[in-house]
């Protein structure tokens, strides 16, 4: 079973690595893959960076991808990733009809956005949203700006949520970041609190919110699944970062593991770092003349029960999100 699932309607010429080469992909081929969307003005430094992706697809190679990477002593965890998207209601109906994904009922909140969720039976979960209605008067008229921005783009993952571990809060964790990024700051209040970055910093992509009280560590392994596919939770996470050893070196001061380069199936490569029960990969955004506009998480590892099919799932076009469905090993 695979497909793919278009966010919004826009098609761009791309540029992806394949094997440690670059090809021009055309808006036909395009359709068929995930990848970052680049401007034509990114072929003039092409030259300058071919050399150093070329380096670090080999050690990647090398290394290969770490059977684990995770590290059991993190205090952070995968929480939830939200995704912008075009046609709300169309994608959540073929999720859930083509891809066996239960998808909850969207709502819509004070940022202007309607939000349809996937949650998944560790507590992680994908948040699919759209632009439902913002204004000069709404109080999230600039977070719903940015959506209407990455749609525009392709749509794809617009951050990474992060939580602590073993009831470790977002409090807790403002105190482990203050000497290494102090410009994280608590914002919101109530279940919608959170620290996060401002929005023109390096790692604004990345923030903190307090656990859902329900999650449940570590994942149920029996009884019938909550999706039809077999999914249970977010496995891995592959994000652009304009400063990629900025975010490692956050990640590692929460007991993070440094698990070196690694090598995405559609060829794209990476830093791993370890948290709690899942992974970050990090990807140099420079190095792949990733538009800063477009949307920084651009690949999802989900997992699945033991019956799950291995399945590849495109969300958008050039600015879309790589989905991967992956069966656990495990029996019963």
């Amino acid at each position: 079973m695979a497909g793919r699932l278009s966010t919004s309607p826009p098609r761009r010429q791309l540029v992806r690595m394949m094997h440690g080469r670059w090809h021009r992909i055309g808006t036909e081929a395009g359709d068929r893959r995930g990848h970052r969307s680049v401007s034509g003005s990114a072929w003039r430094i092409l030259g300058a960076s071919a050399c150093v992706l070329v380096g670090t697809a080999a050690n990647a190679r090398a290394q290969g991808t770490p059977a684990a990477c995770v590290a059991p002593g993190s205090s952070l965890r995968l929480d939830h990733v939200p995704v912008a998207v075009g046609d709300l209601e169309a994608l959540s109906q073929r999720l859930s009809d083509e891809f066996g994904f239960r998808v909850r009922d969207a709502r819509r909140d004070a940022n202007g956005l309607e939000t349809a969720e996937i949650g998944f039976a560790d507590g992680t979960r994908l948040e699919l949203s759209t632009v439902a209605a913002a204004g000069p008067d709404t109080s999230g008229a600039g977070e719903a700006q940015r959506y209407v921005d990455l749609i525009a783009d392709g749509g794809g993952g617009a951050y990474l949520a992060l939580s602590g571990t073993d009831g470790t809060g977002v409090d807790d964790l403002l105190a482990v970041a203050r000497d290494i990024e102090p410009d994280l700051a608590a914002a919101g209040a109530g279940a919608a609190r959170r620290a996060a970055f401002p929005p023109d910093h390096p790692l604004q992509p990345v923030f903190f919110v307090d656990a859902d009280p329900g999650t449940r560590e570590p994942p149920t392994t029996s009884g019938a699944p909550e999706h039809p596919n077999g999914a249970r939770g977010l496995q891995a996470v592959w994000i652009m970062m304009e400063d990629p050893d900025r975010l490692t070196r956050f990640l590692l001061a929460f007991g993070a593991r440094d698990c070196g380069p690694s090598r995405h199936p559609e060829h794209l490569y990476g830093h791993a770092v370890g948290i709690r029960g899942g992974t970050v990969y990090v990807v140099d955004a420079r190095l792949w003349m990733a538009d800063p506009g477009s949307a920084p998480v651009v690949s999802l590892t989900v997992l699945g029960g033991p019956e799950s099919l291995s399945d590849n799932i495109v969300l958008g076009n050039a600015g879309g999100l790589w989905i991967e469905l992956r069966p656990s090993e495990e029996n019963g």
